[in-house]
């Protein structure tokens, strides 16, 4: 029988789960429902000033004027001090981008889930946003509605095209990832709100265990040295269950992904057509969680990020989840805020086949500009991305978030590295922003995903092998991917 704490847990809901958007722990002296896009309350970022210019030169061959007033609808999910942190941006960018742009924005109840189908309604009545949210798969379906434009032609080319020093500046990953194979390695979306997998440690713990390796680049760990570090860092009472469990495991596939690759394996073939992750890879990483619950070393329990508040109490020595995790993980072990860190702790890379090689997942929001057959409000749009994401915002709002900076220059930034002195597990993570990789994109991804945690889940239960619950998976899995050609 599977190993919990505190309860029964179940599958997050679908969408929740994809992309690995962190859902918090709940405050740990009452068992408060989880609330995913709150943070701590925190001043309004400071903002850099959009550049004057009232006309947009050519874009795809065309000449943009901005010489009448133009409105804009962007719909978004960031609620609490996240949605004040953007209001600011936004509030910063009407007044002072030039163009006579504004920029209305919109929180679309029911998170990503609640912005995609609002957004399928919207092309069906021809009443669509101009900029909205969205993960890969949610884009992959309008531009089969072709319903939205590529950025290509905005962000790469023409007169409102990032810089050269932009490129340079921001990581390739989030450049490359927003291309899309199926659509002739068009950029179909722009990074908006981005996070790592990662691995958390109680570093406390590990000294007493004599684990020297924690994740941070020089410190990697193989998954040989991980299995040990599990076993060391398990404490059992004299019936046996365990006081201390050394890790623990989420059911998501962001991390199957995630652990997948670091294993030197792929989920998908060179083609996209079929799956692989039935392959040596995968078995493996579910052989060795099996094992670890089987020991009493691991366990589940993803219900409201309850594992948060497990590792602020002491219970679990170190568990995967998103970089977006930290402030949750902070409040776990503060009480709150109104005690000091109960123990040193660190963020760092999951355990790799090869740590000279190492690879995680990107994952998290993007956005998505409509094609309102109208030349004038795309490039508004994109005016007000290339906004967001400039050298100044995208590195402070990040600090209100707990989101990934996009660009490099961000470890400059003045207020970015005042706020690292707090929270110095951001710059851990910020330094492994070279080391990870895109999802699948393709159209069935969506719904393989939960294919993948239910196959999971059999593993870890003791229901199904792991190779026999991985072939199940894969064969639904393939069928899902030739429906949806």
């Amino acid at each position: 029988m599977m190993a919990r704490i505190g309860g029964v847990s179940g599958l997050a809901a679908f969408l929740a789960a994809c992309g690995g958007e962190a859902a918090p722990a709940a405050a740990p002296t009452a068992a408060a429902k989880a609330e995913p896009t709150k943070a701590p309350a925190a001043a309004a970022p400071t903002m850099a000033p959009a550049a004057q210019p009232t006309v947009a030169p050519t874009v795809a061959g065309t000449t943009v004027n901005f010489d009448k007033p133009t409105e804009i609808t962007f719909w978004h999910t960031q609620t609490g001090a996240n949605l004040a942190a953007l209001d600011a941006i936004v509030a910063e960018f009407n007044k002072s981008n030039g163009k006579k742009i504004t920029v209305k924005a919109e929180t679309i109840p029911g998170s990503y889930t609640g912005v995609y189908q609002k957004a399928m309604a919207a092309i069906q009545a021809g009443q669509t946003p101009d900029v909205a949210v969205g993960y890969e798969s949610m884009a992959v379906e309008y531009m089969k509605a072709k319903a939205i434009v590529a950025l290509d032609d905005y962000a790469l080319k023409g007169g409102q095209a990032l810089s050269a020093d932009d490129l340079k500046d921001i990581f390739p990953i989030y450049i490359e990832s927003n291309k899309y194979p199926m659509f002739q390695n068009k950029m179909l979306t722009f990074p908006f709100t981005k996070s790592l997998a990662v691995q958390y440690w109680n570093e406390d713990f590990l000294k007493a265990a004599g684990v020297a390796k924690n994740g941070q680049k020089g410190q990697i760990m193989s998954f040989d040295d991980f299995k040990k570090a599990t076993t060391a860092l398990t404490k059992k009472g004299a019936d046996g269950k365990a006081s201390v469990y050394g890790a623990h495991i989420k059911i998501d596939t962001s991390y199957i992904d995630a652990f997948i690759f670091a294993n030197g394996g792929e989920v998908l073939d060179k083609d996209q057509a079929k799956v692989t992750f039935n392959q040596d890879a995968g078995v493996q990483i579910f052989e060795m969680w099996a094992e670890m619950v089987k020991n009493g070393e691991a366990y589940e329990n993803n219900k409201d990020s309850a594992y948060q508040n497990d590792f602020g109490a002491g219970k679990v020595a170190g568990f995967h989840d998103t970089t977006t995790g930290r402030p949750w993980v902070r409040k776990a072990l503060t009480a709150d805020g109104k005690e000091p860190e109960k123990y040193k702790w660190s963020v760092g890379m999951i355990p790799q086949k090869d740590p000279n090689k190492p690879i995680s997942v990107l994952f998290g929001g993007n956005v998505v500009v409509f094609d309102n057959k109208d030349k004038v409000r795309p490039a508004a749009g994109w005016e007000w991305i290339k906004f967001f994401t400039n050298k100044e915002n995208s590195a402070v709002f990040p600090i209100k978030t707990g989101y990934m900076p996009l660009r490099k220059s961000a470890a400059e930034n003045p207020e970015v590295k005042a706020n690292w002195e707090k929270d110095p597990q951001g710059k851990q993570a910020f330094d492994l922003s070279d080391l990870v990789r895109a999802e699948p994109q393709i159209p069935a991804w969506q719904d393989i995903r939960g294919i993948l945690q239910d196959a999971l889940t059999a593993t870890i239960t003791g229901k199904m092998t792991a190779k026999a619950a991985l072939d199940d998976a894969a064969s639904k899995a393939n069928k899902l991917i030739e429906e949806k050609k």
